[in-house]
């Protein structure tokens, strides 16, 4: 197995009001660009998504998102535990496209009737489809390396 380090490819800059976010590199390959941009899913470009694309390109490089059981696992995770912070997110994100194609997924799976717990599962959506994305990515542009390699 051929370690991978794509979450090199990230870093985090500042803004002029101190905040700090997460963002490509100037340098980035392109496959990874298209990647985090398929992460998006049509939704403007979002601190939230560009971080958990980042740390699910770490766990790739981990080794955490070797298969779907990893996924799943890795997802759960990351899914927030505190109430205001899920309810944050789900301020943050009701009117986008990431929210919507994840409420879609989250029916499919049986949303709970306690909104939290709807919003937790949608949350859960979300996250499920960039680790999916960075992990489907990285494994095709690790493939090719190895393929070049051989």
């Amino acid at each position: 197995m051929t370690t991978t380090s794509y979450a090199s490819h990230f870093e985090t800059k500042t803004r002029t009001s101190g905040e700090k976010f997460v963002t490509l590199a100037d340098s980035r390959p392109g496959w990874l660009h298209e990647a985090v941009r398929t992460a998006h899913q049509g939704t403007l470009p979002n601190d939230w998504i560009y971080a958990e694309c980042e740390a699910a390109a770490l766990a790739f490089d981990d080794g955490q998102l070797d298969d779907e059981d990893d996924v799943h696992m890795y997802v759960d995770g990351r899914i927030d535990i505190y109430t205001k912070d899920l309810y944050q997110w789900a301020a943050d994100f009701c009117l986008t496209d990431t929210w919507a194609e994840a409420e879609v997924e989250a029916r499919d799976m049986g949303l709970p009737e306690e909104t939290e717990k709807r919003i937790a599962c949608i949350q859960y959506a979300a996250i499920r489809h960039i680790a999916e994305t960075m992990r489907e990515a990285c494994m095709e542009a690790r493939d090719e390396a190895c393929e070049e390699a051989s």
